[in-house]
């Protein structure tokens, strides 16, 4: 995503008005998240206004290099990714999608201990990622573990075709353009039983070629965990039932969905950890929240409580952010996920080089579809 090197003067002097147009226009450092209202997101890429002046102003003034003695220390770049391996699932053999220009394949995956673990890393690595639009990670339970290699065996070659966010099993993660692996916050785990499989859901686009791909899961693994840790999608069924119409040349278009996850008892509270927000190309801006419920004793209004907010949607910039300090859930909450989609003329991707003309847009798993879909780690508050 990053061809261009940015280490010292003479890589940076080269290049320095595309960097100042860059940065004067917020492009760069790339982190489309506001501020988190519950403190920061960790890991977080922002410039302050006054840095980001004065990157511009030395660019426009002709880059001098200033006297090299006065240069301070480098500070080390913070780690993005996992803290540690402890193992890998690669497909068994690569795989050349011929979509046209979208295809998804899954790949089932044995899982190698013999022992019930606790997931508290997790990673997808794609093998080619001008053919990788997505990957995600399906956990199936022991019970239901013949079925991903009997779909496996019946298909042509390594792996099966599968619909995009349909695959039976409970999310783990997944990965987009921009997106890397992370530790699972919180002291969280995802809890994996013995003859468990794991099935790696692979979005292919050939728009750049139909290259082979040989992607992987790293992980790492816990005996024991502070708590057990579930991934909640946020999202309207009926969305997927062809019911998200984004109308041609509608400039704003606009998506929500508001609910309880049925796993979360009525009178338990929870922290909500992380969120993780998806959509496609047209899309422009959007949130997920909390919906906090008028307390007992003081009735009132209920009220949307932002977590994330992407008031400019990039798709080639998509990430998990996760909370330094993680929301709240009381009972009586309900959490929300929003959607703005912008399918004017104006907005329109490139198709074989020509600009697509506007035309309805619905749910759905290609490229040139759209999708509004939250993805939010919660755990136990006690």
């Amino acid at each position: 995503i990053g061809p261009l090197p940015l280490t010292s003067y003479a890589e940076v002097s080269r290049v320095r008005n595309l960097v100042a147009h860059d940065v004067g226009q917020g492009i760069m450092p790339p982190w489309t998240a506001t501020p988190a209202p519950f403190g920061y997101f960790r890991g977080e890429r922002r410039l302050t206004p006054l840095e980001r002046e004065t990157i511009v102003q030395w660019a426009q003034q002709g880059g001098l290099e200033g006297d090299p003695g006065d240069e301070p220390a480098h500070e080390t770049a913070p780690k993005r990714g996992l803290s540690r391996v402890d193992g890998a699932m690669e497909m068994p053999a690569a795989y050349t999608p011929h979509g046209n220009p979208d295809e998804y394949r899954c790949f089932p995956l044995k899982w190698p201990y013999e022992e019930t673990k606790f997931l508290t890393g997790l990673s997808v690595e794609p093998g080619e990622r001008a053919v990788v639009h997505h990957g995600v990670v399906y956990l199936v339970s022991p019970e239901n573990a013949k079925r991903p290699f009997e779909k496996d065996d019946a298909a042509d070659g390594p792996g099966y075709p599968c619909n995009g966010v349909s695959e039976s099993g409970a999310w783990l993660t997944s990965y987009e353009p921009g997106g890397y692996g992370e530790d699972v916050p919180g002291g969280l785990g995802f809890e994996v039983k013995p003859g468990s499989v794991f099935v790696l859901q692979m979005h292919y686009n050939t728009f750049k070629g139909s290259l082979p791909d040989r992607s992987r899961i790293e992980y790492a693994v816990a005996d024991q965990v502070d708590r057990i840790g579930r991934v909640v999608l946020l999202e309207n069924p009926l969305w997927l039932a062809g019911f998200m119409n984004i109308p041609a040349n509608d400039p704003d278009v606009v998506h929500s969905a508001v609910m309880r996850p049925s796993f979360m008892a009525k009178d338990k509270s929870y922290l909500l950890h992380s969120a993780d927000l998806h959509m496609h190309q047209l899309g422009r801006s959007g949130s997920i929240g909390i919906v906090r419920n008028g307390a007992a004793d003081a009735p009132g209004p209920r009220r949307a409580e932002t977590l994330l907010s992407i008031p400019r949607w990039r798709f080639d910039w998509q990430e998990t952010y996760v909370l330094s300090e993680p929301a709240r859930i009381e009972p009586g909450d309900q959490l929300y996920v929003e959607c703005h989609f912008d399918n004017s003329e104006a907005n329109q991707p490139r198709v074989d080089g020509q600009v697509r003309p506007p035309r309805e847009v619905n749910w759905g798993d290609n490229t040139a579809d759209e999708m509004c879909l939250g993805a939010v780690l919660i755990g136990p508050a006690e």
